[in-house]
C-alpha cells in the first residue's frame, strides 16, 4: 500500500526504466513574487537504481546510513523506518548526502536575507560585468510595525489609508528614479562597478544556491515559518514543494516531527502537568 501511495502520488517517478532528474527538471521550476522564480537546476544523486525508483534522492540517505555495516537498501518499509529513525534523533551527516542546486530570482532584500544561510554555496550576478535590468519589486501588502515582535510585521493592510498609499507610490518611484539614473550614468561614461552603487534594494537580482538536504530543511523551517518575512517565505514554500516529490520519505518525517525550544521553568512546568 506505501509504494503505491508513492507511486501514485508522485510525478518525477518513472514506472518502466532507472529514475533518472534529467527526466523531471521540466516540472521543477516555481513563479514566486510575479517576477520572481526558483528552479531546480541540478541534484545529486542523479541515478537511482531501478530496484530503488520509488525512494527518490531517499536511496542516497540509506545508502549512506548504512554503509557502516557494508550494507544498502533493503525493502521500502524498512528503508522507511530508517530515515524517520535518523531524523526523528537527529542523524543529520547521512541526509547532506542529498544535494540541490537552485536557480533564483528574487528581490535584493530577500537575497540578503538568504545569505545568512553559510552552509549554502552562492554565485550571483554582478552588476560589474552587466548591466542590470529594470526590475523592481512593489509589495501589494504594506503592514505595520508589530507590537509583540521587533523584526515582524502585523497582519494588517496600510495601503488601505490615502496617505500611506501616497507615501508608498513616491517611495516606489524614487526606486524607480534611482533606476533611470543609473541608466543615465552609465550612458555618460561612468563604469558599471560605481553606477550601480545606489540601485534600491528592491530591484530583482539573480543567483545559483547550492546546498545539502539537511541544511535545505533548517532552510525551509526557519523561512517557511509563521515568523518569516512575507517575501521570503513565499521562496521557501515554493523549495518545499519543489523538493517534497524528490525526497518523499524525508519531507514526511520532517512533517512529522516538530522541534519545541522550551525554558528550564516551561519545561518544569509540563512535568507537573505530566505527573497529574
Amino acid at each position: 500500500m506505501f509504494i503505491n501511495h508513492l507511486l501514485k502520488n508522485n510525478p518525477y517517478l518513472i514506472s518502466n526504466k532507472p529514475f533518472m532528474y534529467s527526466q523531471c527538471l521540466k516540472t521543477s521550476s516555481r513563479t514566486v513574487l510575479k517576477n520572481g522564480f526558483v528552479k531546480l537546476i541540478d541534484c545529486m544523486p542523479k541515478q537511482i537504481p531501478f530496484e530503488s525508483k520509488v525512494m527518490g534522492c531517499d536511496y542516497a540517505i540509506v545508502q549512506a546510513a548504512r554503509v557502516s555495516y557494508a550494507q544498502g537498501t533493503k525493502d521500502i518499509e524498512t528503508d522507511s523506518k530508517l530515515i524517520k529513525y535518523l531524523y526523528k534523533n537527529k542523524h543529520t551527516s547521512p541526509f547532506e548526502m542529498v544535494k540541490f542546486k537552485f536557480h533564483v530570482k528574487a528581490p535584493i532584500f530577500v537575497a540578503r536575507q538568504w545569505f545568512r544561510h553559510r552552509m549554502g554555496n552562492y554565485n550571483e550576478i554582478s552588476g560589474r560585468y552587466t548591466i542590470l535590468p529594470n526590475e523592481i519589486y512593489i509589495p501589494s501588502k504594506v503592514s505595520s510595525q508589530s507590537k509583540e515582535n521587533k523584526q515582524l510585521s502585523s497582519n494588517d493592510d496600510l495601503l488601505k489609508d490615502e496617505n500611506i498609499n501616497e507615501h508608498m507610490d513616491d517611495y516606489i518611484k524614487g526606486a524607480n528614479n534611482q533606476f533611470n539614473q543609473y541608466k543615465k550614468l552609465l550612458k555618460i561614461g561612468v563604469s558599471r562597478e560605481t553606477a550601480r552603487i545606489a540601485l534600491p534594494l528592491n530591484m530583482f537580482t539573480e543567483f545559483y544556491f547550492c546546498i545539502d538536504l539537511h541544511n535545505l530543511l533548517n532552510f525551509i523551517k526557519l523561512r517557511n515559518s509563521w515568523n518569516a518575512q512575507y517575501e521570503i517565505k513565499e521562496y521557501a514554500c515554493a523549495i518545499e514543494d519543489i523538493i517534497s516529490p524528490l525526497c518523499p520519505i524525508t519531507m514526511e518525517a520532517y512533517k512529522e516531527y516538530k522541534t519545541v525550544t522550551l525554558t528550564n521553568a516551561e519545561y518544569q512546568k509540563l512535568m507537573k502537568i505530566d505527573k497529574k
